[in-house]
């Protein structure tokens, strides 16, 4: 644990709080033996406590469990107190992330608040609608969050989930015909990613495990899976025939990948296609 790194994020964000955004915090304190008011004969600070963290954490404040904390005294806190801590600090995602690198040295495994990693910022949209390749976002389950018109050509239309799309997995049973050569170029790479996503991550989003559900159920998709399978994670480079579903023609896709920052596991694509002569 990098000890002064991790106390100086949360003594940072503890006095960033205003204590009159937990209307909680005077009943703790009068249950606590303290001062139910934080004005005169009170605390007269405008942010939180040591002592007042520890009560909305639920400790006796005698005990001062926040307060090692904070000094670094505590080497292992474990993932369930800090994610509880860091919510009451409202911390963002990535200052979610520094603390647990200084505490643990590697990313938070999964984001303080999954649901709004999902949101893209309207950045992202006029950023992909502008642009004149297909593009689109997707996120760390493969369902599609933005797209722009040529993307929604190429496919025609874009499907719902590009991995159920990739795997022809229902509502795609039929998109495997828009893919020569997918026993080699497309399904391997398709479900070598999903191996990848599954096997990162620990609390794994239970879409893809539907998904992982539906491919054993299959079996070709079931012996290509369990087979040795390459560690491609990730799209960026790949190049690989593709027909173009509003004008039937086999054509080769180039396409680079990036990562937007606020969408968790997301990933951008953009995609160009080329007719074959």
């Amino acid at each position: 644990m990098d000890s002064e790194r991790f106390g100086l994020i949360l003594t940072r964000a503890r006095r960033r709080t205003d204590a009159a955004d937990y209307p909680e915090l005077p009943e703790l304190r009068h249950k606590a033996g303290l001062t139910a008011a934080r004005g005169p004969g009170g605390r007269r600070l405008s942010y939180l406590s040591q002592v007042e963290i520890s009560l909305l954490l639920g400790y006796d404040a005698s005990r001062g469990i926040y307060a090692r904390l904070e000094r670094g005294l505590i080497a292992n806190p474990s993932d369930e107190l800090l994610r509880r801590i860091a919510t009451i600090l409202n911390l963002q995602e990535h200052q979610w992330h520094d603390l647990y690198i200084a505490a643990f040295g590697h990313r938070a495994p999964s984001p303080l608040r999954p649901a709004s990693m999902l949101a893209l910022h309207d950045s992202w949209n006029w950023a992909i609608q502008g642009q004149e390749h297909p593009a689109y976002i997707s996120d760390g389950a493969w369902n599609v969050l933005t797209y722009n018109e040529a993307a929604n050509a190429l496919f025609n239309p874009m499907p719902q989930n590009v991995m159920r799309w990739m795997l022809s997995l229902p509502p795609q049973e039929d998109s495997r015909a828009a893919m020569p050569g997918w026993a080699e170029g497309w399904g391997p790479v398709a479900l070598s990613q999903l191996a990848s996503a599954l096997h990162e991550r620990r609390k794994a989003h239970e879409e893809l495990r539907q998904i992982e559900r539906e491919v054993l159920q299959h079996p070709d998709l079931k012996e290509m899976y369990e087979s040795v399978l390459d560690s491609c994670i990730h799209p960026d480079g790949s190049r690989r025939l593709m027909v173009h579903g509003t004008r039937r023609e086999i054509g080769v896709l180039d396409a680079a990948a990036g990562t937007p920052v606020g969408v968790d596991h997301g990933r951008v694509i953009f995609m160009k296609w080329t007719p074959v002569a």
